[in-house]
């Protein structure tokens, strides 16, 4: 049975209801796409909260193909499922089939409000070199918005204790009056006993969203904005002593914000929460930037904006209702590469994961114009017509491709006369031939890539063959068109 617990009891109880998690993962090769990384395994902590379920942290799991978990002090090992995965704010929960583990435990409550800084917290978890449960202590040192390292994009907020958080401590509870106020997850390498954990608004938001049994994930705003303390932009902005707020000098074409809010755009107000001239707003007697009322919403929320623009004041109601977007280019995990082989040249995706294959300090022009097509696709709107740039990644050499090297990581726009917006288009192009020739066009190359099609398809076995290759290609489900998801048409 899973015994229900009263706050007092959580002090001496609480060790039962810290496990050990023991992970057997195997990612994706952005290198080599038709085979997958070697097997390694990992180990890290978890907690029992209500439902019978297990709380702890996405990176944890990802990947992952075995997943144990071990109570302290019982040497039985018990298989777990990943039941959600929130790679965004890397949280999961795990289930187990077995009833058993769960005799004599008792879920962690969650508290209802952050501790204060310099209040006194406990983190629990199996940091790694040994099997027995660790409790250490520190203080909370800090609440502020921090970019989580998981996705390497997402940003959210995050609590800093200093309290060390190692190896294997990752997915542990972090206690305030016996009751979790954070998810351990990261620390830093080269600062002593300085740990952040995953406060407790991100957790009960994870809690709500997979309620109706699906992760959403966060909805995105997708404004960036500049503070108004300058006198001269406040002038030009027509703004008077009295009004406060932040201007909007970017908005994602991709998110809820799109031609709802205008660059130039000043928040007031949101959600009935004054916004300051450096974009704070209290919330929960904490200072915290104004966004963090749209990372407590869901999807289907709507926001409430009262803004400065063109010398009024207007009131616009949003609903967080953005489409996917294919070009955030987070981290990716419990997904295969996509590739396709062609002729011995090898075609992928762009992602953080190729473009962690290469090098970025070298002279090589084609990586340099990945590196800015990754970091400026919305901005300088490079997105349009495509729903992802398909670069020709590497190539397995062959008397048929003997002169593509210089072709290596450029970015395909065209293929036998077929305009290529992903990796899909790219297959369907090269079925076809022009005059018995493969023609591939590469963005900001006057040079094309010319390849005899019979000699092309004659070779594919061979290559394969001698490259130990097993499949050819890979292609995921295709992505929604522009008309579906609602690209901006700008």
């Amino acid at each position: 049975m899973c015994i229900q617990a009263n706050g007092a009891d959580i002090a001496n109880s609480g060790r039962a209801s810290v496990v050990k998690i023991s992970v057997s993962t195997q990612g994706g090769n952005y290198s080599q796409p038709w085979q997958g990384q070697r097997v390694s395994g990992g180990s890290g902590s978890g907690f029992i909260i209500k439902g019978k379920r297990i709380l702890t942290n996405a990176h944890l799991i990802a990947d992952a193909k075995f997943i144990q978990v071990q109570r302290e002090g019982d040497a039985e090992r018990y298989r777990a499922k990943v039941a959600f995965a929130a790679h965004d704010c890397d949280l999961a929960i795990l289930t187990v089939e077995s009833e058993a583990f769960f005799d004599d435990t008792r879920p962690l409550p969650l508290a209802k409000l952050l501790p204060d800084l310099n209040d006194d917290v406990t983190v629990l978890g199996y940091p790694l070199g040994g099997d027995r449960l660790s409790i250490t202590k520190g203080v909370v040192s800090r609440v502020d918005f921090s970019t989580y390292s998981h996705s390497s994009v997402d940003q959210h907020l995050a609590l800093q204790v200093d309290a060390a958080i190692n190896p294997g401590n990752s997915g542990g509870p972090v206690l305030y009056n016996n009751e979790v106020v954070g998810v351990a997850f990261q620390g830093l390498s080269w600062a002593e006993n300085i740990g952040y954990a995953i406060p407790l608004p991100v957790i009960t938001r994870f809690l709500d969203d997979v309620a109706d049994r699906t992760y959403h994930g966060y909805p995105e705003l997708g404004i960036v904005h500049r503070t108004t303390h300058n006198p001269a932009l406040r002038k030009d902005l027509g703004l008077s002593d009295q009004q406060t707020g932040v201007a909007l000098s970017f908005i994602d074409p991709f998110g809820a914000a799109h031609k709802r809010l205008l660059p130039r755009d000043v928040i007031l107000d949101i959600n009935g929460h004054r916004v300051s001239n450096d974009g704070s707003i209290n919330l929960d007697e904490n200072r915290v930037i104004f966004s963090e009322v749209t990372e407590r919403m869901q999807w289907g929320d709507l926001v409430s904006f009262r803004i400065w623009r063109e010398g009024r004041e207007i009131a616009i109601p949003i609903p967080l209702d953005n489409p996917t977007d294919p070009f955030i280019f987070r981290n990716q995990y419990d997904v295969r590469p996509n590739y396709l082989i062609r002729a011995g040249l090898v075609f992928s995706p762009l992602s953080a994961e190729l473009l962690r294959t290469m090098d970025r300090n070298t002279s090589n022009r084609n990586i340099q114009q990945l590196y800015y097509t990754f970091e400026n696709v919305k901005r300088h709107a490079l997105y349009r017509n495509r729903t992802e740039f398909v670069v020709l990644m590497a190539r397995l050499p062959h008397s048929i491709n003997t002169y593509a090297e210089n072709f290596v990581y450029g970015i395909v726009t065209e293929a036998n006369g077929f305009p290529i917006g992903d990796l899909a288009d790219l297959k369907q192009a090269v079925s076809h031939s022009t005059n018995a020739f493969h023609v591939i066009q590469f963005q900001n190359m006057d040079e094309k890539l010319v390849l005899d099609a019979i000699a092309a398809d004659a070779a594919d076995e061979q290559i394969r063959n001698t490259y130990g290759i097993l499949e050819t290609e890979y292609l995921s489900p295709r992505p929604k068109s522009s008309a579906e998801t609602g690209t901006p048409d700008e």
